[in-house]
């Protein structure tokens, strides 16, 4: 039997930009990792997942011929994943070379990239044989059509079980996740997510079980509870806490989800059972810019509970990481509401992370963001690349995005701020503080999103993994 080997895409440029310490930062491709344990253990498919991250095209068949596999002899094909638009100019190389040198089929897929833009992908990776829209569950297992391949559900209507992290080469990098829900629904204009249906919560049965096998596999780890919008369903996670508790080990975990959803009375016993970062899409402190983004429909209202929530999290010990969004109609006056509202906030708030808004291929609210004074810098771009960068409003353009874009965070976070937060789920494992000072050192300061300063080393590690419980 030939072996599958299924690519998650690295980038020629990234969002955020490269420096030393961002390139130990290992997004884990949940969605690729579990449609290989799929194979794996239904259709008992040999396959083996690399994640590119920060290499070249050239150095991931480096890497995969030095894992042991001779592509030329022993794969059947490539699955390859796009888990961004940025990885589209690193994916036209990794096609060409994957046929015209080895004469392989290639699958692709990357939903959020791929659906509704199937001919644009098709254009762009020439060398690919077959594009995959939507969910690659069932679609998968009918073109490896093994025994029991129709029951195999499909992905809009259930999460993944588990994730076999052993079918990852060099997976003791990477942080484990597991997936909770899938789809928000919630309407924010900004969001690929806005008009999915929401899945329920994965059963708590199923996610005990799952962080027993993270017991075995990494012995020590934190846990991201992957779902576009975590609901704290009052029930449910009143049981999943309770479950947590009665575990031999202790675990630290965080989830993204929003203001208005997390229930500030149940925060203790989340507290108790490990939640220790709360990823919360903020996204503007700006009654204007929250009313054009539709994020709520009662700006003051919704600024009042992310203060509540930033209190009661203070009280637990739960830190809170604000993730914001420069968007169409950005002025200086909103910039300056937004900054003012966090100042007054810092002593609450651990990190936050700023971004500007990006125009994708075909993205259906451009009239809305043309008619809040967005503009387009180059509609070329756009053709060729996927995505660009708005100018956000006449004295807002993309550049002056970015620079807030960096700026911004530094009235806020520190390094020790920066590091603790990215190393619950993000760092690769094992990546110190001492090794990040080192990085620091290498780096230039005006491009860090947040101060250098000498802080003291926090006792409170958060990478110290699974102990016996003291609770």
């Amino acid at each position: 039997m030939k072996k599958v080997i299924a690519v998650s895409a690295g980038h020629l440029k990234t969002k955020k930009g490269s420096n030393p310490i961002r390139n130990h930062i290992r997004y884990l491709n949940y969605g690729l990792l579990g449609l290989a344990t799929i194979l794996r253990h239904h259709g008992n498919i040999d396959i083996t997942v690399f994640q590119a991250d920060n290499c070249t095209v050239n150095d991931i068949f480096g890497v995969i011929e030095q894992s042991g596999i001779n592509i030329h002899n022993d794969c059947e094909c490539f699955l390859l994943s796009i888990p961004s638009y940025y990885s589209i100019t690193w994916c036209i190389q990794f096609c060409k070379i994957a046929k015209q040198e080895y004469g392989k089929t290639i699958i692709v897929g990357g939903r959020w990239v791929v659906d509704n833009h199937v001919e644009w992908i098709r254009d762009k990776l020439k060398y690919a044989d077959i594009i995959i829209e939507g969910f690659g569950e069932r679609k998968l297992a009918a073109y490896f059509s093994f025994p029991g391949w129709e029951l195999i559900p499909d992905g809009s209507k259930k999460c993944f079980d588990w994730l076999d992290y052993e079918l990852l080469y060099d997976y003791e990098k990477y942080q484990p996740c597991i997936e909770i829900s899938r789809g928000c629904g919630a309407g924010c204009q900004f969001c690929a997510d806005k008009n999915t249906m929401r899945l329920s919560n994965k059963p708590i049965e199923i996610i005990i079980n799952e962080l027993n096998n993270l017991d075995q596999v990494f012995g020590d780890y934190s846990v991201y509870f992957e779902a576009p919008h975590f609901i704290f369903e009052k029930q449910w996670i009143a049981q999943l806490c309770k479950s947590i508790l009665s575990r031999e080990t202790a675990f630290k975990w965080r989830c993204t989800s929003r203001v208005e959803t997390v229930p500030i009375k149940m925060l203790p016993l989340m507290k108790d059972a490990g939640l220790k970062i709360l990823d919360i899409g903020l996204e503007s402190a700006s009654k204007q810019q929250l009313l054009n983004m539709h994020k709520t429909g009662n700006p003051e209202h919704y600024l009042e509970k992310a203060e509540e929530l930033l209190i009661a999290c203070r009280q637990n010990n739960i830190w809170v990481k604000f993730n914001l969004l420069l968007y169409a109609g950005e002025t200086h006056a909103t910039v300056d509401e937004t900054t003012l509202w966090l100042v007054n906030h810092r002593d609450l708030i651990k990190d936050i992370s700023v971004g500007s808004l990006v125009y994708y291929y075909n993205m259906d609210s451009l009239s809305d963001l043309l008619s809040l004074g967005a503009t387009i810098p180059d509609e070329g771009q756009i053709t060729n690349t996927g995505y660009i960068d708005l100018n956000l409003s006449p004295e807002i353009d993309s550049e002056e995005a970015k620079r807030i874009s960096v700026m911004m965070p530094k009235f806020i976070a520190t390094q020790k701020d920066f590091y603790d937060v990215k190393a619950i789920s993000y760092f690769e494992r094992g990546y110190s503080y001492s090794d990040y000072l080192k990085d620091l050192a290498r780096c230039d300061p005006s491009e860090l999103p947040f101060t250098i300063a000498k802080d003291p080393v926090d006792n409170d590690c958060v990478t110290d993994g699974n102990k016996k419980k003291t609770r």
